[in-house]
């Protein structure tokens, strides 16, 4: 598994994060932003503000973690491309 991918390591690996609209919420706001491998979206960040609050998800299909984890998006893409 790939820990703590620095974002020099996520460039040279040929990643990408096009930044996704902010959509405004009753407590604050909301935006997803695609993680981009080669070109193929392999998941995507969320990130919610609210009132005193910043949570952030990284999300692969039906999977998530808590924060921004490029490298555990890449072992699971990895992981499902080689099941297929």
């Amino acid at each position: 598994m790939t820990q703590g991918m620095t974002v020099q390591k996520a460039v040279e690996r040929g990643v990408r994060i096009k930044p996704g609209r902010k959509t405004r919420t009753f407590g604050g706001w909301c935006r997803r932003d695609s993680v981009l491998l080669d070109g193929r979206e392999i998941g995507r960040i969320q990130t919610r503000r609210g009132r005193g609050r910043t949570e952030v998800l990284t999300v692969a299909g039906n999977l998530y973690v808590i924060g921004h984890d490029v490298g555990w998006l890449i072992d699971h893409d990895r992981r499902h491309i080689s099941a297929a």
